[in-house]
């Protein structure tokens, strides 16, 4: 997914890579490319991230740098490849109205007639029992309004218009007009696209990147366990310098990061040739894509004290907690009492995860989440055993894995970007003492999302729209406040603070040192 932005004042040439190395800091995988006046952002989103989350977290980086930014609308996509040439005359002349214009002209009225649509016969969308009003404070009779003005285009218009097309902008455009910053309308594409993601699921070789300087390419972070990459040997630190092979061959120097990275995706069975850089030495690749399980929590042994492990939760996805335990059980093989749960620049994620996840830390009953509702209804979520058969399969939490990991030293590192779900996780072990946090004051996101499909009712995609609070244990909810650290924040050296925290080593990265020292005590 792309995001685009616009910059106030515009970037500067010798400002350039500064801003591009933190904005990559907050947001690891994705691509950045500044445009040549400075003046436009765009943005390439790593997989299974969250959109909404990763707009707050680019405008306040942004902010951090000293520029103001405003999201734009993402562009129509690219015609399919077996589409007529974007020059073919079409049959009637394609109207050219800007879609700033076309959103304010029709917010009001057109949207309406979809929502509408989807009232009749239909209980979930019994809100709508006033078909002349809108929302709660409707004043015109909208329903006979778009009845005429759509007789009017049908009547009179020059143009032709494309139904779909209107339907998914009007659907977008009134779920960006309840002012609920986390809702979203999603076609059938995205929404299919956004439940695997949520599974973890991705299409691709399996690698982690970032984009690399000295020298230029595209720096590799991770390579994914099981994944096709990995069965090709491909390693973390090799730095990509071509994509592609023969006359299609992209040099990452003269294209860019942006182009080349977007070189590398493709469809499931499709070849992706590369070249890297590994040791001064050119090696060449050809990998076939395919389905791949998102690692969403790595761990390693510290380099400075083999007691400690430090296990790093990037997102989470329904497939974490059995990746966590996995982690877990590994570095207690290896020798660790201590752990360091690095949830830096973490989005958050589904609500069941972080529940399984929490549970290798709590007392059975314990609990771990109150859910506060529109109407004031509350759900209280407990520690307890728990069986899912379903796609939640992996988020199942077994009687002998309640409190399994309690009993080790523990501390957790936190940012201002760490979000949602991962700032309950920092809450829940802060509630019973059970680990400190370490970093800097969290997001501030304490509201809970529903995704909603419309397959049952008939149409295609769905939704997402803010349907609670979330509260941790202590009954506190910190929606636009965050998780404070315990005593004084310790942010990054102002030598390191603007280079992405995945490329740190352990002697650089001060916020992980004081974390370790905390988890030893």
């Amino acid at each position: 997914m792309e995001l685009f932005f616009t910059v106030t004042p515009a970037v500067d040439p010798e400002r350039r890579q500064a801003v591009v190395g933190g904005l990559q800091a907050v947001l690891p995988g994705g691509q950045v490319d500044v445009s040549p006046d400075g003046t436009a952002l765009r943005v390439v989103l790593p997989p299974t991230t969250d959109r909404f989350a990763a707009v707050d977290a680019l405008t306040f980086r942004l902010q951090d740098l000293g520029f103001t930014a405003l999201e734009m609308r993402r562009p129509a996509p690219p015609p399919p490849m077996y589409a007529p040439p974007m020059y073919a005359p079409p049959r009637k002349q394609p109207r050219t109205v800007r879609l700033s214009v076309f959103l304010i002209s029709l917010i009001s009225s057109l949207l309406v007639c979809a929502i509408l649509m989807f009232s009749v016969g239909m209980v979930f969308m019994s809100i709508y029992q006033d078909s002349q009003t809108l929302g709660t404070e409707g004043t015109e009779g909208y329903s006979g309004k778009i009845g005429l003005i759509d007789q009017i285009f049908s009547d009179y218009a020059l143009y032709d218009t494309n139904g779909d097309l209107l339907l998914d902008s009007m659907l977008k455009a009134y779920v960006a007009a309840t002012g609920d910053k986390y809702a979203a309308y999603y076609t059938q594409a995205e929404f299919d696209a956004l439940m695997a993601e949520n599974g973890g699921e991705l299409v691709g070789i399996g690698i982690t990147v970032t984009e690399s300087v000295a020298p230029v390419g595209i720096m590799i972070i991770s390579v994914m366990k099981n994944s096709p990459a990995a069965a090709a040997g491909v390693r973390a630190g090799d730095v990509i310098t071509v994509v592609g092979e023969g006359e299609n061959a992209i040099n990452v120097a003269e294209a860019g990061f942006d182009v080349a990275s977007a070189a590398l995706r493709g469809e499931e069975g499709t070849v992706a040739h590369f070249k890297v850089l590994r040791d001064g030495a050119e090696i060449p690749f050809a990998i076939t894509r395919a389905r791949v399980e998102y690692e969403s929590v790595t761990g390693r042994v510290s380099e400075t004290d083999q007691t400690v492990g430090i296990v790093s939760i990037t997102q989470f996805m329904t497939n974490t907690p059995a990746q966590f335990k996995a982690e877990m059980e590994r570095l207690i093989t290896a020798g660790c009492t201590s752990f360091v749960f690095d949830v830096r620049n973490n989005p958050g994620g589904d609500l069941k995860s972080i529940i399984a996840v929490l549970s290798f830390f709590l007392n059975k009953d314990d609990l771990i989440v109150t859910v506060v509702n529109k109407d004031g209804s509350e759900e209280k979520h407990l520690c307890a055993p728990v069986s899912y058969d379903d796609d939640y399969a992996t988020c199942s939490v077994r009687e002998a894995d309640i409190g399994k990991y309690r009993q080790y030293g523990l501390a957790v590192l936190a940012n201002g970007y760490t979000a949602s779900a991962a700032e309950l996780f920092c809450a829940v072990l802060r509630d019973y003492s059970l680990a400190p946090i370490v970093g800097t004051t969290t997001y501030g996101k304490g509201v809970l999302q529903h995704v909603f499909s419309l397959e049952s009712f008939g149409y295609s995609g769905g939704v997402k729209l803010t349907t609670g609070y979330y509260n941790p244990p202590s009954g506190v909810n910190y929606d636009g406040i965050g998780v404070a650290p315990d005593g004084a924040e310790t942010p990054l050296d102002d030598a390191v603070k603007n280079k992405n925290i995945y490329l740190l080593t352990e002697a650089e990265d001060n916020q992980l040192q004081a974390a370790i020292a905390a988890a030893k005590q």
